[in-house]
């Protein structure tokens, strides 16, 4: 079950962040939780859970960037609205991955809630003099793995085709699951989501995924559910193979 909070203590948080303030959870006082490995146990953080309601913003692009992030539950979508009125999702992240971790003073983009979502939100003060003391080399490699997600997306964007594109999206979901052949992988987005992301239109998503399904390199036993049937087939395709 999803942890709730009140609209109190919810719009307290809420007016914090307005203000900036960034004053260190006394949750974390014995270790930052930000930076462990995994997803945290919910009954052991008090101060920086947050919950945030299905297709609610977390902050918006152009907003005072004061906290970071980590997914405990649910899926965080990252979004910006191009010149021409298209929305382009630029990464999804899952149970256990960090954002929000920006350079500049304000955001550069738009998190949303796919679903509903629980948050580690904690101070950037905070977080920063932490990694300059204790996490330094944990930092960089946050950082390092977004700039690297981010290059891989601008180069799937401008060299891959849709079926290549659509496979390498079913493989990074396996990888970030820990799934392998023959079992069931949870989609924490709709198609149109997918379709965004990708750069196609849903129609070319769904009509994709229903080629793949009619070649048996996937399953899809629901609209939340893909399984992998053949990766090796799978991964060819990625790689631009028939």
């Amino acid at each position: 079950m999803l942890q709730t909070r009140s609209n109190s203590n919810f719009a307290t948080r809420a007016s914090a962040i307005a203000a900036g303030k960034s004053e260190r959870p006394s949750a974390c006082a014995a270790g930052c939780l930000f930076f462990q490995q995994g997803v945290c146990r919910k009954t052991d953080i008090a101060g920086p859970m947050a919950k945030v309601a299905r297709k609610q913003p977390i902050y918006s692009e152009g907003d005072a960037a004061t906290h970071r992030y980590k997914v405990m539950e649910g899926a965080v979508r990252i979004s910006r609205i191009l010149s021409d009125g298209h929305r382009q999702v630029l990464d999804i992240f899952l149970p256990g991955a960090t954002f929000g971790i920006e350079v500049a003073e304000t955001y550069g983009a738009t998190a949303e809630a796919v679903g509903d979502v629980v948050l580690l939100r904690c101070p950037r003060a905070c977080i920063d003099n932490r990694s300059e003391v204790d996490h330094r080399s944990e930092m960089l490699a946050m950082m390092s793995r977004s700039l690297s997600a981010a290059q891989d997306h601008v180069a799937m964007l401008g060299h891959q085709g849709a079926k290549e594109r659509v496979a390498s999206f079913i493989i990074r979901l396996a990888q970030g699951q820990n799934r392998g052949a023959n079992q069931p992988l949870d989609l924490p987005v709709g198609r149109q989501d997918i379709a965004d992301y990708l750069g196609l239109t849903i129609e070319t998503t769904c009509r994709t995924l229903t080629d793949l399904k009619t070649s048996q390199v996937i399953s899809a036993p629901s609209r939340q559910q893909i399984v992998i049937r053949n990766l090796a087939r799978l991964e060819a395709v990625a790689e631009g193979g028939a």
